[in-house]
């Protein structure tokens, strides 16, 4: 995907969730974390594609077999910057699965915290009969 694409998106994402958290209805501010919340975490699977088949995290059994005649880099070296297994072969982007990892646990806990946020709101709605936030501002004094 081209990077600009990308990064438009990423802020057009960025740029509704902020305006929707500053709105005065609580669905509203809560659909708006929401899109933040996928905002951020689109910006971090992005953030772990290598680019240009410089860096390969995992090879088949076949590939590394293969590499190994053309250069293939198995051993980490963390004072050489190698943290993986590096290859001059040229392969397509490929996507760290740490970073995967990580996103999809953001996003488990992401929907907990918004089906929390949302009981939340369904009791304040049934205690006081509204969800606008300058009306309960109001109401609680």
């Amino acid at each position: 995907m081209n990077n600009a694409l990308l990064a438009l998106t990423i802020s057009l994402l960025f740029g509704i969730g902020t305006f929707l958290i500053l709105r005065r209805d609580m669905m509203k501010v809560i659909i708006g974390f929401g899109i933040v919340s996928h905002a951020i975490n689109l910006y971090i699977v992005a953030s772990g594609v290598f680019s240009e088949g410089t860096l390969v995290p995992i090879l088949e059994h076949h590939q590394a077999v293969h590499g190994l005649d053309q250069g293939l880099v198995v051993a980490d070296n963390i004072t050489s910057g190698i943290i993986g297994p590096i290859t001059t072969n040229p392969y397509t982007d490929f996507v760290d699965p740490l970073v995967q990892a990580l996103v999809l646990t953001a996003i488990v806990i992401g929907l907990a915290t918004t089906a929390f946020i949302l009981t939340l709101a369904y009791r304040i709605n049934e205690e006081y009969g509204t969800i606008d936030v300058r009306e309960l501002r109001r109401l609680w004094g």
